[in-house]
């Protein structure tokens, strides 16, 4: 017997479901049980590292990989693989068959429309690679702010911008400026996958101290006018320092520590950890344990929730690493076929994530 639509709804934290507000996503409890069991460790840690690699200590090829390589079944690979249960769970239903065909078509169409630009022009696919990743990163890192931190310098649509593109720029253009060999280097192998090599680069060659220059000029900018507006009172004013004491350190963060480390982990333990606890706050299942402070619990939901779907993007990815154009045990090839299957994953996960931002009014002008 069909289910009524009224026994199909489901309650969502605070019994909104997840199209509450931003201000609504997580409860208090979680937001401080989050804030001192994963981000305050994840600070000291990057912390930590700048700190080794200011000394000038040689840190392992194997150990700059391992994070890269542990994402592909801790936090970072899983975390968009519960996108074909948002639709539903920001409607506040359960998920359908309708609902979970429609994300899946979306996959089906977006990433193979885009593994076939990495065939066809691959220096095409990844310039559009960064650029997307600007974009999604940034936005996820805009919810975090919002949500976890409160973030309440950031009223304006026009803020809200500017944290999206400078946050998102940190992991993107930082290392650019920074490591520009590293950088070619993970083009080169990600262009080649499918067979292409010895195509001109399209990464830059950027000064710099002028690259420098440009970046320290743009957060110093962006501290100036979001500060402005943080001085409407001390709640804004806290988030203000948070939100720079933040771009600060990742910024360091980016420049200092190897470009491949450094992304390995922020991927994992910043973004893709960000974005799961964002899942929790749209999961009826955990809204009495989030409203508890309690995190074990919703962590290890999704882990077994997302398995399955993980598992078949393992398997993709091994398809492309074996029986590509190129089978090599070459870690630079390697990377470049996961940052191929990330980029076939990310098209429709950022449309997905930005439907959330819309239902969760992410861009709703706060007076």
């Amino acid at each position: 017997m069909r289910a009524s639509t009224a026994d199909r709804r489901v309650g969502g934290v605070g019994g909104a479901g997840g199209s509450a507000g931003v201000a609504e996503a997580l409860p208090a409890a979680a937001r401080s049980a989050f804030a001192r069991r994963f981000t305050l460790p994840t600070r000291v840690l990057f912390v930590v590292l700048i700190v080794v690699s200011l000394a000038g200590a040689q840190i392992p090829l194997w150990l700059q990989y391992l994070p890269l390589a542990a994402s592909l079944v801790i936090f970072g690979l899983p975390h968009g693989a519960l996108d074909h249960l948002v639709p539903a769970r920001l409607a506040g239903t359960r998920p359908s068959t309708r609902s979970i065909a429609r994300v899946v078509v979306l996959y089906a169409l977006l990433g193979t429309a885009t593994l076939a630009l990495w065939a066809i022009a691959p220096m095409l696919a990844f310039g559009l690679f960064i650029l997307l990743t600007w974009y999604h990163w940034g936005q996820g890192d805009l919810f975090a702010v919002l949500a976890l931190d409160g973030a309440h310098h950031l009223r304006s649509r026009a803020s809200k911008a500017a944290a999206l593109l400078v946050r998102g720029a940190l992991p993107m253009v930082v290392p650019l400026v920074a490591q520009g060999d590293t950088y070619r280097s993970v083009e080169a192998g990600a262009t080649s996958v499918f067979g292409a090599t010895g195509t001109p680069s399209l990464i830059p060659a950027v000064d710099p101290a002028i690259g420098t220059a440009l970046i320290v000029g743009a957060l110093v900018a962006y501290a100036l006018v979001t500060g402005i507006a943080a001085r409407r009172s001390r709640q804004s004013r806290r988030s203000w320092l948070i939100d720079i004491a933040d771009v600060a350190l990742l910024a360091v963060f980016f420049a200092a520590v190897p470009a491949v480390l450094a992304i390995g982990l922020y991927f994992c333990l910043w973004h893709a950890l960000r974005h799961i606890i964002r899942l929790s706050g749209i999961d009826p299942a955990s809204t009495a344990d989030l409203e508890a402070g309690r995190l074990g619990r919703p962590l290890w939901r999704f882990a077994v929730d997302a398995a399955p779907v993980t598992l078949i993007a393992l398997v993709i990815l091994i398809g492309l690493a074996v029986f590509g154009p190129r089978s090599t045990a070459d870690p630079e090839y390697l990377l470049g076929v996961y940052l191929v299957l990330l980029s076939a994953l990310t098209v429709p996960h950022a449309v997905i994530v930005t439907v959330m931002d819309a239902r969760q009014r992410v861009w709703v002008t706060r007076q």
